[in-house]
């Protein structure tokens, strides 16, 4: 694509599970990233842990959302929202089922949706809040992850990448494996007290199946951008920041 690597490659790990999702082990700087994707499908019911990734710690605190909002969330009815004014945002992280899950896809088009996905994050959230890279009272700890694994697989690939400052690419076609991999993705997340580490928030957001198909570099960055500002906005008005 013609472009400088935008992101650096932290782990890429391969995961046996021998426990449950809840008590799965994760690379050290899990977490992640990733909106891919534009509205969420409705769902009946919380999810099924077996059929999610293991990113989140417990599913079992999720529930359908309600209009405009995640097919499934999770918020603390007693976080105090409007003291946080920072996000700490943690590396992105992806998620696939199977060994070597992730092979068939070029290093370099992982790395770029990170960026990509990272990038937008970042400059929505400055809209907002202060970004920090430490700890502090009034910081929210953010983690993403671009997920298209169930923890009832025996084994899990991972990739955790850290977005940084990339050259402008010329727009292209997604590669089959990457263009397969967006379409059966989801976007898993879950916001903290960095301090604490209380949870205040997760969610888990779903690519509708009668979704338009994403097969170029420009209709990913658009889905991810219109993720973004939504989930950014969301958060905004809750902690009161806009």
């Amino acid at each position: 694509m013609g472009a400088e690597l935008s992101a650096r490659l932290v782990s890429r790990t391969t995961v046996a599970l021998q426990a449950s999702p809840h008590t799965m082990p994760r690379p050290h700087t899990i977490v992640v990233l990733l909106a891919l994707i534009a509205a969420a499908c409705a769902a009946a019911r919380q999810p099924d842990p077996r059929a999610m990734s293991g990113f989140l710690d417990d599913y079992s605190r999720l529930r359908p959302g309600g209009a405009g909002e995640l097919p499934f969330v999770y918020r603390n009815p007693d976080a105090h929202w409007s003291a946080y004014s920072k996000v700490l945002l943690e590396p992105v992280t992806l998620w696939r089922s199977g060994r070597h899950s992730l092979d068939p896809i070029a290093e370099t088009d992982l790395l770029h949706l990170v960026s990509d996905f990272e990038g937008a994050v970042r400059r929505r959230l400055g809209n907002g809040f202060q970004l920090v890279d430490q700890a502090s009272p009034g910081t929210l700890r953010l983690r993403l992850a671009i997920t298209e694994a169930r923890a009832s697989d025996p084994a899990l690939d991972v990739l955790t990448a850290v977005g940084e400052a990339r050259a402008d690419r010329s727009d292209g076609a997604l590669s089959p494996g990457l263009a397969q991999f967006v379409a059966a993705a989801a976007i898993e997340g879950e916001i903290r007290d960095a301090q604490t580490n209380a949870l205040l928030a997760q969610g888990i957001d779903l690519r509708r199946k009668d979704s338009p198909a994403i097969t170029t570099w420009a209709q990913l960055d658009r889905a991810l951008e219109f993720w973004v500002d939504r989930t950014c906005a969301r958060l905004e008005a809750r902690a009161g920041r806009r």
